[in-house]
């Protein structure tokens, strides 16, 4: 007992010291992890890696692709038996019993703040019909979010053969899982209470606690997920929020797990910021169509157009539009016709795609006479003379 009191201890005082201690020089942190990576949540770009494409095992961060698949199906709110499968799954538990009736939202809550294994097999058979199903569903989603180094054979994350990933990929598929606002709340939830019905009707309330123990450490901390096995050693997801910029940081193996991600999530709010200057779908405004069937199209931002640079840098960021001032027909929806341009002491670092928000035909004899009979057709019809 007096062995763990004194760890938490110095844990405690770890961390405080990391939080009062300004980084010297931006320098990045040195961390026990095995594999590692911090990436910016809205850019995508790498602030720190160490081994982060290396294949491990990924213990109960496998939950967080379980859940989103969970909350996409739309879903929730459907009533779930547990089989006796999932009651007797071992490790990490929610308790769940045979037969027990509960709402498939508060199993993904139980999976994401329990980290409930019994509570991810739930979901897999009630969503697919069984497990085995279900995880082709997992590598189906993995595969389309680029996750292109991970497999997964259950859905939660129990050491088996075949199931890995690596730091990069579980920082990618976080990084889409926030983008859901369900997602993110329970992930972002110390504490909360769920409801649910025994075989035999009566109801019952149950506790949950967040085993994110980030989530009162470090008060800029909203999310995501914990994870051990011993395979895999202690991992953590996670992830926080300064001013305008989340950042999102993955160790896997790492016995220093909260203070590690702590000094990363420091490291790069402090060596770096986020330069925003527009969001995807954003007009920049109408570009005239020479010789096309309509005047006008809009000029739209195709992706984010942000990006991090060191704090020193920060001021020297210049953003170049290049537009042009007419563009001949024809344009297609979607297509390119110019780019957003930042630079860096005058050096290009990073281009996004300015695209046609319309297409606009080619004005040719048989088109413009199409166009009229087909407005004569719609006044006609508006007049009741058809």
């Amino acid at each position: 007992m007096w062995i763990s009191f004194a760890r938490n201890v110095i844990l405690l005082f770890c961390l405080f010291f990391t939080l009062a201690t300004p980084i010297a020089n931006s320098s990045p942190p040195k961390i026990e992890a095995q594999a590692a990576i911090l990436i910016d949540a809205k850019t995508g770009q790498i602030l720190f890696e160490k081994n982060s494409h290396i294949r491990n095992a990924p213990a109960s961060t496998t939950k967080v692709l379980t859940a989103i698949i969970a909350i996409e199906s739309g879903r929730l709110d459907e009533e779930v038996k547990v089989s006796a499968r999932a009651a007797n799954t071992t490790g990490s538990s929610m308790h769940l019993s045979t037969g027990q009736l509960i709402s498939m939202r508060e199993l993904v809550i139980g999976l994401l703040m329990r980290s409930g294994n019994d509570a991810a097999v739930a979901i897999a058979e009630h969503l697919a019909g069984s497990v085995e199903n279900f995880v082709m569903l997992m590598n189906d989603k993995a595969q389309s979010l680029d996750a292109a180094n991970s497999h997964f054979v259950n859905p939660h994350g129990l050491t088996a053969v075949n199931h890995y990933s690596t730091a990069f990929d579980l920082a990618w598929i976080a990084r889409y899982a926030l983008t859901n606002p369900t997602f993110s709340m329970i992930v972002n939830t110390k504490e909360t209470n769920i409801e649910w019905l025994d075989r035999k009707g009566k109801e019952h309330d149950q506790s949950l606690k967040n085993t994110n123990k980030l989530l009162w450490l470090l008060e800029e901390a909203d999310g995501v997920k914990t994870g051990t096995t011993n395979q895999a050693g202690p991992c953590l997801i996670s992830s926080a929020t300064r001013g305008n910029q989340k950042l999102i940081a993955v160790v896997l193996h790492d016995h220093s797990r909260w203070y590690d991600s702590m000094k990363l999530l420091k490291y790069g709010f402090d060596a770096f910021e986020l330069y925003e200057y527009a969001v995807k779908g954003d007009i920049l405004g109408s570009i005239p169509v020479e010789g096309g069937l309509g005047p006008l199209i809009d000029a739209v931002v195709s992706n984010n157009a942000s990006v991090v640079v060191p704090t020193a840098d920060y001021e020297h960021v210049t953003v170049y539009v290049n537009l042009p001032e007419q563009i001949k027909a024809p344009v297609y929806q979607g297509q390119k016709i110019g780019e957003i341009v930042f630079l860096v002491h005058e050096q290009a670092i990073k281009t996004v795609d300015i695209t046609s928000g319309q297409t606009i035909e080619e004005r040719t004899n048989s088109k413009i006479l199409l166009q009229y009979l087909l407005r004569t057709f719609r006044l006609l019809s508006s007049w009741g003379a058809l």
